[in-house]
């Protein structure tokens, strides 16, 4: 639902399309022990004192203050609230899990110390007087963040082990993704890449173009894909999958240049004017893999992060006719080289099952 919140276009439907859905949900009817509401309220009544609790401590000794000394109990609970909406509790990773959020505003202020406007919102001289002066240039020039910088900005809001959670929850949410492409602890932040023009034109490769144009492209989804391209590029050389290592890739807000395996590069555009984003693959012979996932990675962004909310038609080039067609007609006529049988010497997996969608960020990547 697009919301622009200084006319507040869309808030009226949105509120009635919220109000409807609650009502017709059976699930708001559901019986709960008396046990789990009193470990809600036990949990609510520390809002005052922390902005989250552990789970290995905290929700522990409070579940046995009411009753509930099971852990699969308690865990069980806070799915349910967090499902709810009555706390955030993640729990993909061991670092995410051990932590409750009870006050979500907390994540917004850690995140924005971050992900801002570094023109209107960083003290220059600061990090010039700690020593981070060139960390501050890279974060905000290139996307890409120390730890160093990372530990300064997030001190007066979380402690230093919970450095490593915020870590783990933007990497979840596809906010960043690691880079091993330095010999320093490093982090990729899409949204923080400056922007600059690139000729369409000038980019080679056969096109897949992903056309969101029949609904919107909301802002952020480029960035999203971007990280998980990255991860995946990230993953194969830190599995030691490919006798070389894969190029550094080129990146900028809108455009970016990767390499997911030798041989295998990919040009990355996204139109905001069109509302597409389209994929150029350089190598014929990659051309089934690289659509197979990218496909995938749209599906794990809709359902992890867009609430499955996106729609989206695919276009692919056309060999003969030198034009696009959809993904339908290529499928329906094999057409080459998308659905070529020449690309199963490259190993490729012969697809990403749904399911995937549904798993952990690193298991998805394995699965690609």
């Amino acid at each position: 639902f697009p919301i622009d919140n200084k006319e507040a276009l869309g808030i009226d439907n949105l509120r009635c399309v919220v109000e409807e859905q609650a009502r017709d949900d059976n699930s708001i009817s559901e019986q709960v022990s008396i046990r789990w509401m009193a470990l809600l309220d036990q949990i609510h009544s520390k809002r005052n004192q922390s902005c989250y609790l552990t789970l290995s401590g905290d929700i522990r000794n409070l579940g046995l203050e009411v009753g509930i000394g099971s852990s699969l109990e308690q865990e069980t609970a806070l799915a349910l609230f967090h499902e709810r909406g009555l706390l955030i509790h993640l729990t993909s990773t061991l670092v995410l899990k051990n932590i409750v959020v009870i006050k979500p505003q907390w994540l917004i202020v850690v995140l924005s110390k971050v992900i801002c406007d570094g023109n209107l919102h960083i003290d220059k001289d600061q990090f010039k007087h700690v020593g981070l002066e060139e960390d501050l240039k890279a974060t905000f020039e290139k996307g890409l963040a120390s730890r160093d910088f990372l530990e300064y900005v997030w001190k007066g809001e979380c402690e230093l082990e919970q450095v490593d959670f915020f870590l783990d929850l933007m990497q979840r949410t596809m906010l960043l993704s690691k880079w091993i492409f330095s010999k320093n602890e490093l982090y990729l932040i899409p949204s923080l890449l400056e922007d600059y023009l690139v000729e369409k034109e000038t980019i080679k490769g056969r096109r897949c173009v992903i056309d969101f144009s029949n609904n919107f492209l909301p802002i952020g989804v480029f960035q999203r894909l971007l990280c998980l391209c990255v991860a995946h590029s990230v993953r194969g050389n830190e599995n030691g999958s490919h006798n070389e290592l894969a190029v550094e890739p080129s990146l900028n807000k809108s455009f970016a240049t990767i390499e997911f395996e030798p041989g295998f590069t990919i040009h990355m555009l996204e139109e905001e004017e069109a509302q597409c984003i389209t994929i150029f693959v350089v190598n014929d012979e990659f051309a089934g893999k690289s659509l197979r996932i990218v496909q995938a990675m749209l599906r794990k962004v809709n359902h992890d992060v867009m609430g499955s909310g996106l729609n989206w038609e695919i276009y692919l080039d056309d060999v003969v006719a030198d034009e696009l067609r959809s993904l339908r007609e290529a499928q329906e006529e094999n057409a080459s080289p998308w659905f070529s049988c020449r690309e199963n010497k490259h190993n490729v997996k012969t697809s990403v099952t749904p399911a995937a969608e549904n798993i952990d960020l690193a298991g998805f990547l394995d699965s690609l």
